[in-house]
């Protein structure tokens, strides 16, 4: 047993391609084998089915794109950063892009109870008619509230919905939007999308920012 405190290792990461299809339970899975096998010194969890310690930031939408997932995972001693960056990237698989690595202090809170906000860019395919979507959606927010009915539960997506605008593209226009992202609180753009009418197969979807609140990433000290 390791009685030194654990490194605790922050990474930054795209996920594409046909990763876009898989779910949140299949990547932890994921990442926990590359993790076995990229050589690192690993922090396991205690008990009688030791499991490497790792914790995604947030659930990203099966088909959805990113370029901005976090992930942190714990080690029982410090490594320099190029090597783990180098031993995380024979491991991971071609649609994993790690973008960032930083150590971060034990004493700050997990990814998931910081999460305040995420930043999405919606591309629209011709048939998606994003003109047509811009007006849609303007009516929308004018509306005092826009209500969404998610299995049993309504939410009201006028609550969930901190910014939305227009890029314009040399393909068209793209959808930037800020939605509230936390554990009682959590926009999706698909379901905001599925209320203007728009189906899967006209839009994709990217995330490009993960928002934290400054006081609960700050530590204390």
């Amino acid at each position: 047993m390791n009685n030194n405190p654990p490194v605790r290792v922050r990474v930054k990461f795209a996920k594409h391609g046909d990763l876009r299809f898989t779910g949140h339970l299949d990547l932890q899975r994921l990442f926990e084998r590359a993790l076995r096998r990229s050589g690192l010194p690993l922090r396991f969890s205690q008990g009688f089915n030791p499991k490497v310690r790792l914790s995604l930031a947030s659930a990203l939408p099966l088909g959805f794109s990113s370029e901005a997932e976090l992930l942190d995972f714990w080690l029982d001693e410090q490594v320099d950063i190029p090597l783990i960056k180098q031993n995380l990237d024979l491991a991971l698989p071609n649609d994993i892009s790690v973008r960032q690595i930083e150590l971060v202090s034990n004493q700050l809170p997990s990814l998931q109870s910081s999460l305040i906000a995420s930043e999405y860019r919606v591309s629209f395919f011709p048939e998606g008619e994003p003109q047509k979507v811009a007006e849609k959606l303007s009516n929308l927010l004018d509306q005092e509230n826009i209500l969404f009915t998610r299995r049993t539960k309504t939410v009201n997506y006028k609550n969930l919905i901190l910014a939305a605008n227009w890029l314009k593209t040399p393909q068209g226009l793209d959808l930037l939007l800020r939605m509230k992202s936390t554990p009682d609180a959590n926009g999706r753009p698909d379901e905001l999308l599925r209320l203007l009418g728009l189906t899967p197969g006209s839009y994709q979807v990217c995330r490009t920012a993960l928002i934290f609140s400054p006081e609960e990433m700050r530590e204390d000290g």
